[in-house]
């Protein structure tokens, strides 16, 4: 069953025809993890009216939808909007972003940092691949072999000399597992700018100004539902509540201004100048009808 059946968000009443808020039914591609619920409270909650279908995919899947045509608009890690070769347009105003400590992703070793020479990479989140390769390059002089596996920290270590873990999988391990590095203050130290780990993209054409606001607003909402958000959470997974909301508080936030494009920019530029993407693309947003008024 999709989510928006759960929650009814995509059994939100039609209006007559030519009244601004109408929609035509659009496939919109998200991944479920806690730094991405405050984005989607409101549509899954059915308290912004909108026809989306919601599809639950990995992060990857979800550009790789996006780019295939499967799908309008997804939450997609940052990294991906660099290959779709300029047929995306970024819903204003919306990421999900870091301002240094930002405990995940996070590189948990078991060797000293300077003679690691194989890295277990859970390849379901290639954004935090790429910063974890930025980092060990230009910081640590490091390039060492990667190792796809599943995010397993145990059977990760006793593979490889250190582990990649993202997302509240990573808060999970940090009081059993204390000797690892967290990639968003290895980032701030490096460039003193925000880390940018995903947003919302969507096809030029596929989105109306109205599908737009509502996404925006669906982000409002879950900002003043973030207790409620972590109480949720917590009810299904390893940590106490407080963690998560001391996670979503403190080490993510979720406004697309100015220092976020400079550091999503900066990203690219490194992930292009050492050989891991092919350019650097320019970032093109749906208009902000709001800010034009």
């Amino acid at each position: 069953m999709e989510i928006n059946q759960l929650f009814g968000g995509g059994n939100a009443p039609k209006k007559d025809e030519g009244d601004a808020l109408s929609f035509s039914v659009r496939n919109v591609g998200y991944f479920d993890d806690l730094s991405s619920r405050p984005l989607l409270y409101g549509l899954e909650k059915g308290l912004v009216p909108h026809d989306f279908t919601l599809r639950k995919e990995t992060p990857l899947r979800c550009a790789e939808k996006l780019l295939q045509g499967e799908l309008e608009m997804a939450l997609v890690p940052s990294v991906e909007y660099a290959k779709s070769k300029g047929s995306w347009k970024i819903i204003p105003d919306v990421c999900i972003a870091s301002q240094g400590a930002a405990q995940a992703p996070a590189l948990f070793f078991n060797r000293e940092m300077r003679t690691i020479a194989r890295v277990a990479v859970d390849p379901l989140d290639p954004t935090a691949e790429m910063l974890l390769k930025i980092v060990l390059r230009e910081k640590y002089e490091l390039e060492p072999e990667v190792l796809p596996m599943s995010a397993n920290l145990p059977e990760m270590l006793a593979r490889a000399d250190a582990a990649l873990i993202s997302g509240e999988r990573a808060l999970e391990w940090q009081e059993e597992f204390p000797a690892f590095i967290d990639l968003g203050e290895e980032w701030a130290d490096l460039t003193g700018l925000p880390f940018v780990h995903a947003f919302w993209a969507g096809h030029e054409l596929s989105l109306t100004e109205t599908e737009v606001k509502a996404v925006r607003q669906s982000l409002a909402i879950g900002k003043e539902n973030i207790d409620k958000i972590c109480r949720e959470f917590a009810v299904s997974h390893a940590r106490q509540e407080q963690v998560y909301k001391s996670f979503l508080g403190e080490n993510r936030y979720f406004d697309f201004g100015p220092k976020e494009k400079e550091g999503l920019t900066e990203f690219f530029h490194y992930a292009f100048y050492l050989g891991f993407i092919e350019h650097i693309p320019d970032l093109h947003f749906f208009e902000n009808e709001e800010k034009k008024s």
